[in-house]
C-alpha cells in the first residue's frame, strides 16, 4: 500500500469534536456502520488510482486493497493499534497508530479546520461541500470532502501529507453497503503476528515499494 491508504485511514479515523460547528454529519464520526468502495488516486503522478474496500465503524477501519500487493490494514482508535497483514509472507505486522501515519495530535482532532460550503450532489447523491484543512503534517490536509447526512464520505479532493511525503489527492467512493460491521473484521488478524516499531515498519514497507 503507498501512502494514500495510510492517509486513508488518518482521515477516516481522526476525531473532530470540533467538527459539529458546521452543522453537517462527520466522516470522522459517522452515524452508521458502513463498507465501502475506494479509489485514491493522485493526480499528476502518473499512478493509476489504487482501489480498496472499507470497512467503517466509530472506533475502526479495515483498509482490503483489490489489487497489487495482497494487504489488509485493520486500525483501532480505541485500542492504538494497527495490523497490517500480507498473506503472500503469511504473518502479520502490529505497531501503534503512529506506524501508520496516524498522528495522535491528529486522532485527537488537534488542528483540523472544517466549513460547510453548500450543498452538492456527488454522483447523484446529496452531499454536503466541506472545507476542510490541516496546517500540522501527517496527516496535513488542504482541500474539500463531500459527506452524506449519514457521515459517509463519498468524495474527498486536495493536496495532503502522510509520513513525510506531500501529494495531491483526489479519492473517490462507491457501493456503500450500510450495516453493522463484523466484528471478526476489524479485530487482530489469526496466526503470526510480528510486533514492530512503527519506524520500522515504515522503512520495511518502502524496501518493498509499498510505501514511497
Amino acid at each position: 500500500m503507498d501512502r494514500r491508504g495510510f492517509l486513508a485511514a488518518a482521515l477516516s479515523l481522526a476525531a473532530l469534536p470540533a467538527f459539529g460547528q458546521a452543522r453537517a454529519a462527520s466522516p470522522f464520526a459517522p452515524q452508521v456502520e458502513y463498507a465501502i468502495d475506494g479509489y485514491f488516486g493522485r493526480p499528476g503522478e502518473g499512478m493509476r488510482p489504487e482501489a480498496a474496500r472499507i470497512w467503517r465503524t466509530r472506533d475502526a477501519i479495515r483498509y482490503e486493497a483489490k489489487d497489487g500487493i495482497e494487504r489488509t490494514v485493520v486500525a483501532r482508535l480505541d485500542l492504538d493499534r494497527a495490523w497490517l497483514s500480507l498473506p503472500g509472507l503469511g504473518m502479520a505486522f502490529e505497531t501503534d497508530l503512529s506506524g501508520f501515519g496516524l498522528s495522535p495530535a491528529a486522532l485527537r482532532g488537534d488542528g483540523f479546520t472544517l466549513r460547510a460550503v453548500g450543498s452538492e450532489p456527488v454522483d447523484g447523491r446529496p452531499t454536503t461541500k466541506l472545507r476542510m484543512t490541516r496546517t500540522a503534517a501527517d496527516p496535513g490536509f488542504d482541500g474539500f470532502a463531500w459527506v452524506d447526512a449519514r457521515g459517509i464520505l463519498w468524495k474527498l479532493n486536495g493536496a495532503g501529507e502522510a509520513l513525510g511525503q506531500p501529494g495531491t489527492l483526489d479519492w473517490r467512493f462507491s457501493n456503500a453497503s450500510v450495516g453493522p460491521v463484523a466484528r471478526e473484521l476489524v479485530e487482530a488478524p489469526a496466526g503470526r503476528i510480528v510486533p514492530v516499531a512503527g519506524e520500522a515498519l515504515v522503512a520495511m514497507l518502502r524496501r518493498f515499494g509499498m510505501v514511497r
